[in-house]
């Protein structure tokens, strides 16, 4: 297959985009993949939503690995910036082909960056029979308070940046549209004021937006809408929880691992009656020194209690009293050519 031409219109995918859609990809042979709609652009920016490519290149790596073998946990590695108006380019390489289990290699690379700009290794496995089933409990109105009496749709949309500096700057420029899911974060305030960093939480509610094939037939991609919302926060909690939401020079993921505890139709986003089912992102932090941070997650099925994933986020911190975020200067974490840029130094 000849490879795509780029669509001029490319700056970024902040729209309302249907999840199959903004996770398209040309096949150009059995083990490159591109992708063939652009990613979500945080602060209206062409700076690339990490977990698109980290979603996608599971997305890309299921599609050489023999029917039936279902995504169960991946490890990504951040190396450089990526861009929303240039596609990614997914390439497979096969680790093992077992059994039970296979493994593939997913290095993606850009054509606007030298070498590797993520790296992955995804494990897929068949379905088989639990045995000696034990979980945590799920029921997150039982822990948290503030859920009782309110359905996630209540909850305001996630915001692009999750820094105070966005939240002001979105109440004038009101917030990006998010492609693919239906994202609500709770507000914690009340349940975070007493409560030191590490014990602090954030809580956020996902759904997928269009249509999905049946779990059945297109299980990987039910999985990888699990990975794609976990990154939805970034490692901006890790500002917040301290208190020091504006106040770094630099932020951003190293490594970042998912293990996703349900089977094929546990995965799936969509119920019995064809409407689209919540989940829920439990954030923490579990460490914080040595210039990084360690953000852990539990995402949940709302109406059954039951785990779907666990995740581990290892990401680099840098605070410096003085510096603060915003939407000019030199600490701006946009790109160049934000179209936000001329209209905020008017203010």
């Amino acid at each position: 297959m000849t490879r795509p031409k780029l669509k001029a219109q490319w700056f970024n995918g902040n729209d309302y985009t249907p999840f199959t859609t903004l996770f398209s990809l040309h096949k150009i042979d059995d083990s490159t993949y591109e992708s063939a709609h652009p990613a979500f652009g945080p602060g209206n920016s062409t700076r690339a939503f990490g977990g698109h490519v980290y979603a996608q290149s599971a997305l890309a790596a299921s599609k050489s690995v023999p029917e039936g073998f279902v995504l169960h946990s991946i490890t990504g590695h951040f190396l450089q910036l990526g861009f929303t108006n240039v596609p990614f380019t997914y390439t497979i390489s096969p680790i093992r082909d077992g059994a039970g289990y296979v493994q593939r290699r997913v290095d993606v690379s850009q054509k606007r960056t030298k070498g590797l700009m993520f790296t992955a290794v995804c494990s897929f496995k068949r379905p088989e029979k639990s045995q000696a089933t034990r979980t945590l409990d799920g029921r997150l109105e039982e822990r948290y308070a503030l859920l009782k009496g309110r359905g996630p749709e209540s909850w305001a949309e996630a915001p692009s940046i999750d820094s105070p500096f966005w939240w002001e700057a979105a109440k004038e420029f009101g917030e990006d549209k998010f492609p693919g899911l239906d994202m609500r974060k709770v507000d914690m305030d009340a349940y975070n004021k007493d409560r030191m960093t590490l014990e602090r939480r954030q809580l956020m509610f996902y759904r997928v937006l269009g249509d999905m094939p049946d779990a059945k037939e297109g299980p990987n991609l039910h999985a990888i809408a699990h990975l794609y919302a976990s990154d939805r926060n970034g490692l901006f909690p890790i500002a917040n929880f301290l208190g020091k939401g504006d106040e770094y020079s630099a932020i951003a993921s190293l490594s970042f691992t998912v293990v996703l505890h349900a089977e094929a139709e546990e995965l799936g986003l969509i119920d019995a009656d064809g409407k689209a089912k919540w989940f829920c992102v439990e954030l923490a932090i579990d460490h914080i020194g040595h210039g990084r941070g360690l953000m852990v997650e539990r995402l949940w099925d709302v109406q059954s209690g039951k785990p779907v994933a666990s995740t581990m986020q290892d990401g680099l911190l840098r605070l410096k009293p003085g510096i603060k975020q915003g939407l000019v200067g030199e600490n701006t974490i946009f790109a160049d050519n934000d179209k936000r840029l001329a209209k905020s130094e008017k203010l």
